[in-house]
């Protein structure tokens, strides 16, 4: 079909079922700066009191972005995007934030099923019933470097690519920006159905 002359109404359509993901993961530290000085030099710093050795964990936010698939809150995302979560929160276009649960990850896919409660009416995407063609026209809809609803608009550049990251390689490639962040977000033809997540 040929390109609209505006994608606004489009975005304006799709954009309520697309959430950004806040998620916060354990991380071990090994060893830090002061037990690798220890290691090193075979003494404390000067001054310093003695530490307690061993591993220290700590949290590390993270953010990808997702889709409502169902009414009843359930959102895809990317696995990586959620991976070793220990919490994970769905923020929705209009600042509502709502905790999720993992309900099913597949690392060989890199696609995760979460779900949110609250509602049995959220706004949700419809995935498309027929593959994208090269030259299709794709609205790319996520939250690139955390700062919130951003859409990119392109075309389907190629299909079938393989970039080496598992048994199951068969991309679509676009040419509209997806940076950082919008890992798990939703591509969208022109009748507002997704055609693809965006990695």
């Amino acid at each position: 079909s040929a390109r609209p002359d505006s994608l606004a109404d489009l975005a304006e359509i799709v954009s309520p079922a697309v959430v950004n993901i806040k998620v916060e993961r354990k991380q071990t530290l090994r060893s830090g700066p002061e037990e690798l000085f220890e290691e090193f030099f075979g003494q404390q710093r000067p001054g310093e009191k003695p530490r307690k050795k061993g591993p220290r964990e700590f949290s590390v936010p993270s953010s990808g972005s997702g889709f409502v698939v169902s009414g009843e809150g359930l959102i895809v995302t990317n696995n990586h995007v959620v991976e070793n979560a220990e919490k994970m929160v769905a923020v929705f276009e209009d600042g509502t934030e709502l905790e999720a649960k993992v309900v099913g990850r597949d690392p060989k896919t890199d696609l995760a099923l979460i779900k949110v409660e609250g509602r049995k009416d959220f706004p949700f995407a419809k995935l498309s019933d027929s593959k994208p063609r090269i030259g299709d026209w794709v609205l790319a809809v996520g939250n690139p470097f955390g700062l919130g609803g951003t859409v990119t608009a392109g075309i389907v550049s190629a299909l079938g690519r393989d970039i080496g990251s598992g048994p199951y390689d068969d991309f679509i490639q676009i040419d509209a920006a997806v940076n950082r962040g919008n890992s798990g977000g939703p591509t969208f033809n022109l009748n507002g159905e997704v055609v693809g997540v965006n990695t």
